[in-house]
């Protein structure tokens, strides 16, 4: 048995894949198996995972259904005492693996290990989000993911007889489903060094996100209320706030004002920037003029929009 198990999930990443493959390397881990979970790629994403890799192993879907049922696929076939994921547009920065088996080798309390990461425009410019941990992560993950749940954890193959898999009915937010879930029974920790470059990439599916966001604030509320019902109300209004920001980077202005009235009708106080924004919002809603992006745009990708 391979003391660790790599997984990718692909849908047509021939333009990227060879990047992130490159990015194993240099890992400090010798004993590993790479799989990949091809959610129906039509391109030669296979060919150039051979060429990099001819020891891959591949698990392929049927049809398209969505990075968590890619990650199951190869989770179905993977054999290793740790579990380790990369998205295949980013990349680890050397000696990641290495630092997360070590402390978790050193930590048997714990369940998983992520990192911190740098997150890099398309422009090239970059910014570290540097992760600490709170007391509590099953709380903090309510609200929000500081570590990037797709790229960064390595989790013991163990638990995923107390957790599960991924949760295919979420085509967006299916990483940060799944390490909530984690936290909510397992202890969990992030290391405060960014060992892994996330790139940006194209927004999420709008719709994907709309009903995603409704699925996982049903799944997890009674875990919100328990915090209580001020604390509920921000976690649904952050969530709202998300959606938002999706569908504004699609110029869908008039849905993305939608998910603003929703957040602020939850918790109109809690994000004094989205008062704020909410004219601009109004006027892209009813107009079509794209405001709110170019604000966005003029932050360097950094709002609240």
């Amino acid at each position: 048995m391979p003391q660790l198990s790599i997984i990718i999930p692909v849908f047509n990443r021939a333009h990227c894949i060879a990047r992130a493959l490159a990015s194993l390397r240099g890992q400090g881990v010798g004993d590993f198996e790479l799989i990949i979970g091809d959610d129906s790629s039509t391109d030669n994403t296979w060919e150039v995972v051979r060429r990099e890799f001819p020891s891959a192993r591949l698990a392929r879907l049927k049809t398209n259904s969505g990075a968590a049922a890619a990650r199951n696929a190869a989770l179905r076939i993977a054999t290793g005492e740790y579990l380790a994921f990369l998205d295949s547009d980013d990349e680890w920065l050397s000696g990641k693996l290495a630092a997360q088996l070590d402390y978790l080798e050193k930590h048997p309390e714990l369940a998983a290990c992520a990192t911190s990461h740098i997150y890099q425009l398309r422009d090239a410019r970059q910014r570290e989000v540097i992760v600490e941990n709170p007391s509590d992560w099953s709380v903090r993950l309510q609200s929000g993911q500081p570590f990037h749940g797709a790229s960064t954890p390595v989790v013991r193959r163990s638990v995923l007889e107390s957790v599960g898999m991924q949760d295919e009915s979420l085509r967006v937010l299916e990483d940060w489903d799944w390490m909530l879930r984690i936290a909510q029974k397992h202890r969990i920790h992030v290391l405060r060094a960014p060992l892994a470059l996330i790139h940006e990439n194209s927004p999420s599916n709008a719709d994907f996100t709309f009903l995603s966001t409704e699925r996982f604030l049903a799944k997890h509320d009674r875990a919100f209320s328990s915090v209580g019902t001020a604390h509920r109300r921000d976690v649904i209004s952050q969530h709202w706030e998300n959606a938002a920001r999706c569908f504004f980077r699609h110029s869908r202005n008039r849905e993305g004002l939608a998910c603003v009235a929703k957040s602020l009708a939850f918790a109109p106080a809690r994000n004094p920037a989205l008062v704020a924004a909410l004219p601009f919002a109004c006027i892209d809603g009813l107009s079509g003029a794209r405001l709110l992006r170019q604000i966005l745009r003029a932050r360097g990708g950094y709002s609240i929009l």
